[in-house]
């Protein structure tokens, strides 16, 4: 549909209206114009007409003719006398003898029955159209003769050209008056309904702090005010619905929970942060693709099939492979729009990833400590069997058994002293232990001391580097504890006579690094080997004397300390432990 302006439609109307108004105004005029003229000129040719009559009453027959001759010169009229025969006696513009018979004019028939008439048609004689006026001269007897006064109508209808033409200059000019009239009128009303155009633009782009001036113009005034009142409603349900969207917002962003809303076709309307990081796909990325095309993963792709087309709520346990596998709870319901049509679903994934893995570390670490405990008591349970059932009486025997009881005593003291001191530290790290800014090269002294015995029984060297300067917020029995057990485990799987590096550097942070060229770790056990109980190598790790609890009081300890501990190992090759510290 093709758009017109309203400036353009008001002032096409205006100008149709006043063209019309004048046209019919100028038609009436110039119609009584030419009627006006024509009586005007009747009443005066007949003026003249009854002046000849009276000139030319006493006048015999043959003075007439000289008669109508000046009459007609003097009054610029055409005056003419015929008899009652029609024979022209008189005319003030032709010779009377060369004229034809009269008898048959309209106006002469007229007046020669007594009756004063006036005519407007073609003259015979002069070829031209004529106004004529007729009156009888009576005696005694009756119409002796008839006066015919005579003008032009080229006269006549000059003067109303003439008028006419002035009546068009003013209708002209009035037209154009009234038409520059109806453009500021146009223009009036246009001004304020574009000052309201770019109101309701501005209201539309989010202004609605905006306000229509007022015009004066009731009308167009209360369309403001009420233009006004919606902007203000609107902006209050806008603050109101913008409040809600954010609190939603800010309460679906800050879940640990992901959250994912799909519409009736399977395509991703809405994801969250934790969603995101959940399946390893940016929110950005999945809106406006189908579920299949953002997350690859069959059985998420039947839990929302099952979403959009149950009634009830549905729920699924999933698995999101990749480097490090995750571990859902996924949970599903049906988005309904107001009439309760079905659009969408939404699912709500919980990562209970970490969950899984501590019930696998609690497992693991219920199934070690058992094994751990049950080794030494089984030992000690059998020795001190034998030892009842006779061995007692051979010495020498009776001396192997109490060395086997006495063995795996200290085995069994030392994995529940580990562990009691695993607890310890523990409870130390929930209360935050106390820490005191301190040289770590006490520290780093003592628990070479402390290794020394070993490391000379199978002639390991410890290369050591730790500048006095070097300080950090520590405490130091702690700290000691957790180096000795890097220490000891460096020299424990180090070849004879190995070496052992234990150097302290400072940059952006504290590094006390242990580095060994043993027999290394496989890359698969690096994520657990922090772990209770975790083994490596477990008939190795047992043979050599280790209790599996070394590392793990090593993690505990430097998290208490607010730092972190990293491995890197090359298996052949040997392993890098760095404790890292913070700057003090």
């Amino acid at each position: 549909m093709r758009r017109r302006r309203l400036f353009w439609q008001l002032f096409a109307a205006y100008s149709l209206i006043v063209g019309l108004v004048l046209l019919v105004v100028y038609t009436v005029t110039a119609t009584t114009v030419r009627k006006t003229q024509v009586e005007l000129f009747s009443t005066q040719i007949q003026a003249r007409a009854a002046l000849a009559r009276e000139y030319v009453r006493a006048l015999p027959d043959s003075l007439i003719d000289r008669a109508c001759k000046t009459l007609g010169g003097s009054s610029g009229t055409r005056i003419t006398v015929v008899d009652p025969r029609g024979t022209v006696v008189g005319d003030s513009d032709a010779d009377p003898s060369s004229m034809e018979n009269h008898s048959d004019r309209p106006e002469i028939v007229g007046a020669l029955r007594g009756e004063p008439s006036v005519s407007v048609r073609a003259s015979g004689t002069l070829r031209r159209s004529m106004i004529y006026a007729t009156l009888p001269i009576e005696d005694s007897q009756g119409v002796r003769a008839v006066v015919r006064a005579a003008l032009p109508f080229e006269v006549v209808e000059q003067s109303v050209r003439d008028l006419n033409g002035r009546f068009a200059a003013i209708a002209v000019a009035t037209a154009v008056l009234l038409g520059l009239l109806s453009l500021g009128v146009a223009s009036r009303i246009k001004a304020p309904l574009a000052r309201l155009a770019e109101s309701a633009k501005a209201f539309a782009q989010g202004e609605l702090r905006h306000r229509v001036p007022f015009t004066g113009l009731t009308e167009i005034d209360e369309l403001a005010r009420s233009l006004g009142d919606v902007a203000d409603q609107l902006g209050e349900r806008i603050a109101i619905i913008t409040q809600e969207r954010n609190e939603r917002e800010a309460v679906l962003t800050s879940m640990t929970e992901g959250v994912l809303s799909v519409d009736s076709s399977e395509r991703v309307v809405w994801m969250n942060e934790a969603c995101g990081r959940i399946v390893g796909v940016p929110p950005e990325r999945a809106v406006g693709r189908t579920i299949q095309e953002a997350i690859r993963n069959s059985d998420l792709h039947a839990l929302v099939r099952r979403a959009l087309t149950s009634v009830e709520p549905v729920e699924a346990d999933l698995t999101m492979l990749g480097n490090s596998d995750r571990y859902l709870q996924a949970h599903g319901a049906v988005l309904r729009d107001p009439q309760g049509m079905r659009v969408g679903a939404v699912v709500v994934l919980n990562d209970v990833t970490r969950l899984r893995r501590l019930e696998q570390i609690r497992r693991d670490f219920v199934s070690n400590v058992s094994h751990e405990l049950k080794t030494p008591i089984a030992a000690i349970q059998g020795a001190a069997e034998t030892l009842i059932e006779g061995a007692m009486a051979t010495p020498c025997d009776a001396a192997t058994f109490l060395d086997i009881i006495t063995r795996q005593a200290s085995r069994l003291d030392a994995v529940i002293r580990d562990l009691l001191m695993l607890s310890r530290i523990e409870e130390d790290e929930d209360r935050a232990i106390a820490l005191t800014e301190a040289p770590l090269e006490a520290v780093i002294g003592g628990a070479v001391q402390t290794c020394a015995s070993k490391a000379a029984d199978k002639r390991v060297s410890v290369e050591v580097a730790c500048p006095a300067s070097i300080r950090a917020r520590i405490n130091g029995p702690l700290l000691e504890t957790a180096v000795v057990n890097l220490l000891d485990n460096a020299i424990t799987y180090s070849e004879v006579g190995g070496a052992v590096v234990l150097k302290v550097d400072r940059n952006h942070e504290v590094v006390i690094t242990v580095e060994d060229h043993g027999c290394g770790i496989e890359p698969r056990h690096l994520s657990r080997i922090f772990e209770r109980f975790y083994r490596v190598d477990k008939a190795r790790s047992r043979t050599l004397g280790g209790t599996g609890l070394g590392l793990a009081i090593v993690k505990h300890i430097i998290h208490a300390h607010a730092g972190s501990v990293t491995v890197e190992s090359t298996p052949g090759v040997g392993s890098t432990f760095q404790i890292h510290l913070p700057l003090p």
